[in-house]
């Protein structure tokens, strides 16, 4: 099926998630509203610019832009530029950002010199492309009308509605090729880049059907760790290692600190189950980094230079979200079928030799099948998952509606 330019518009649109992702507070303060900027006589066409940022994470729980790049739809670059936080900076996520404090110590471009920057870019007239393109926009501040989101086009066979394929992924099964070592930091250009190559080749080549994205097998040995990040300096290893209940066994490495403010570490356990279980005992509200992993601000205690007794804030978080975790264990126990004991005898007049031995047999169509009927099972109760949560939302929006009636109400009372 082919589509338009202003096809693609509507279906990001009438994404059943855009409401959720992209209902921006543009009344708020420091938020611009690009509907109100008229084009100029001369720009009355449509044209397209596609937008990335590399954001850190901030004391404050929130995120601060220290790289955006806009290309345009012949990819050439129009904007690449670092920014200067405008907060304390928690951890600058180096390994992802590919950027660190030393990095931004000669800038000068501010959080407003950015947000301008873009919006001199856009007219009423521009459609805006992005992969996930709420988070760019709701950490430069700006909320634009006419938007692609390449993550809301298509689906996916065998996964739940909710499931939101990586730019990687999802050039891997449009385009056909890979464009980033998920080892290695991230490339601004090439991620604002690559969401406007999905957008021309779905006006050449349309959608024929679900995608099929491969299952990214995660090692379970990163499911046995836990992350702490936001690490103050005057934090040390052993502090850390008090906060792990005593029946508990956990290895943490030597904390890193990256030229930064903040250090981070790996504690890592010797069981998923361990690890989540030392997750749940951590004293902290629970709450998720802007990934969707599951994550709490927990207090240390230190003594000062003083010797006096004091606590300070630390980050420790699941290294994936819970729903991928689910997803990953269906993956994981499926392949645990294709794994049996052979149990061998072999007689040989006098002698009788047991050979027992455990081997992964080379999968088969049936094995290919239970794979596919776990999975498929597994889909089933994210996808039970993902009704309940946008039932609680539902409702959490009908609490909030009857307490601004009673706010009105008890304000016109004399």
């Amino acid at each position: 099926m082919l589509f338009s330019l202003q096809a693609l518009v509507r279906a990001t649109y009438m994404h059943r998630r855009f409401k959720e992702y992209y209902m921006f507070p543009s009344s708020d303060e420091g938020w611009v509203l690009t509907d109100s900027k008229k084009a100029d006589d001369g720009d009355m066409n449509e044209r397209m610019i596609s937008l990335d940022c590399e954001m850190v994470d901030c004391d404050d729980n929130t995120k601060a832009i220290v790289r955006v790049c806009a290309v345009d739809a012949e990819y050439k670059v129009l904007l690449d530029m670092l920014v200067k936080p405008n907060r304390p900076v928690l951890d600058y996520l180096t390994s992802i950002t590919g950027i660190c404090e030393a990095d931004l110590q000669n800038t000068t471009c501010s959080f407003l010199d950015a947000q301008a920057a873009v919006l001199n870019l856009l007219t009423c007239n521009t459609i805006l492309v992005g992969h996930s393109l709420h988070n760019d926009l709701k950490a430069l501040k700006i909320d634009h009308a006419r938007l692609i989101d390449t993550s809301f086009l298509f689906q996916f066979r065998n996964k739940p509605e909710s499931f939101n394929a990586g730019l990687n992924s999802l050039c891997k099964a449009v385009l056909g090729y890979t464009f980033r070592d998920d080892t290695k930091p991230h490339d601004c250009i090439l991620d604002a880049t690559i969401p406007m190559k999905i957008v021309h080749h779905v006006l050449m080549h349309g959608i024929n059907g679900p995608l099929d994205i491969e299952s990214k097998m995660i090692d379970e040995g990163q499911l046995c760790k836990l992350y702490f990040h936001g690490i103050p300096k005057v934090v040390s290893v052993n502090d850390l290692q008090k906060l792990i209940p005593q029946n508990c066994s956990c290895s943490l490495n030597e904390i890193s600190w990256s030229g930064g403010k903040y250090g981070t570490t790996y504690g890592i356990f010797k069981s998923i189950d361990a690890a989540n279980w030392t997750f749940t005992k951590f004293k902290g509200v629970l709450g998720e980094d802007s990934y969707g992993r599951p994550q709490k601000t927990i207090m240390v205690a230190i003594k000062s230079s003083r010797g006096k007794a004091k606590k300070v804030p630390v980050r420790v978080r699941k290294m994936i979200s819970d729903d991928d975790a689910a997803r990953s264990k269906c993956v994981l126990k499926a392949e645990n079928t294709l794994t049996q004991t052979f149990e061998v005898n072999e007689n040989d007049d006098s002698m009788c030799t047991n050979i027992v031995s455990t081997k992964k047999r080379k999968m088969t169509e049936d094995d290919q099948a239970a794979v596919n009927d776990a999975l498929h099972s597994c889909c089933g109760h994210l996808q039970e998952i993902e009704s309940l949560k946008e039932q609680l939302q539902a409702k959490n929006e009908e609490v909030r509606e009857l307490q601004k009636i009673i706010l009105d109400l008890t304000r016109q009372r004399p």
